[in-house]
């Protein structure tokens, strides 16, 4: 396959890619309105309703999000009095969060972080075309490497992490 061929095709994947965000942009803020939440607030709400306390860490880990950013959600959904922030009695350094009742009352309306209609069609599907949907979407987030920037951005935002030295090469 020649250069033009793969550049033409990466730069279709790039636009389905771009497609695939705007749908979810559209869905998250339509998520806002019926639930007053947007989608990676309501990812962690779900994350909260499995355990009775967990870790700003814990959740940023199993969510796939930067520390920084979990914690600017979970101030928000402070102030919507839908989670606490308590510290941990063994360990006072570490910050523990709760899902309230009004945030257990929405996670009980059992709200989809996808679309109603991607649901049905996904549904629709034989066994092997959802493997094959789910395969292809991890390799393109593995290509992607994801979880590098993910791991890079979680140590640049510690409070204790030292300033790095950048070189550029001219």
């Amino acid at each position: 396959m020649d250069n033009n061929n793969n550049k033409d095709l990466s730069e279709e994947i790039l636009a389905t890619l771009r497609q695939i965000s705007r749908a979810m942009s559209i869905y998250s803020k339509s998520l806002e309105k019926h639930y007053g939440l947007t989608s990676p607030q309501l990812i962690i709400l779900q994350e909260l309703s499995h355990d009775d306390y967990i870790a700003i860490g814990e959740i940023a880990r199993k969510i796939s999000l930067s520390q920084a950013t979990v914690t600017d959600i979970i101030d928000r959904l402070i102030t919507k009095g839908l989670v606490t922030r308590t510290k941990n009695n063994l360990d006072r350094r570490q910050v523990l969060i709760k899902i309230t009742p009004d945030g257990k009352s929405i996670i009980s309306k059992k709200p989809s972080l996808l679309q109603k209609e991607f649901l049905t069609k996904f549904a629709q599907l034989q066994r092997w075309e959802k493997h094959l949907l789910l395969s292809s979407v991890e390799k393109i987030a593995s290509m992607m490497e994801t979880k590098d920037y993910l791991k890079n951005s979680i140590k640049g935002s510690s409070i204790h992490s030292k300033p790095k030295k950048v070189i550029i090469n001219q």
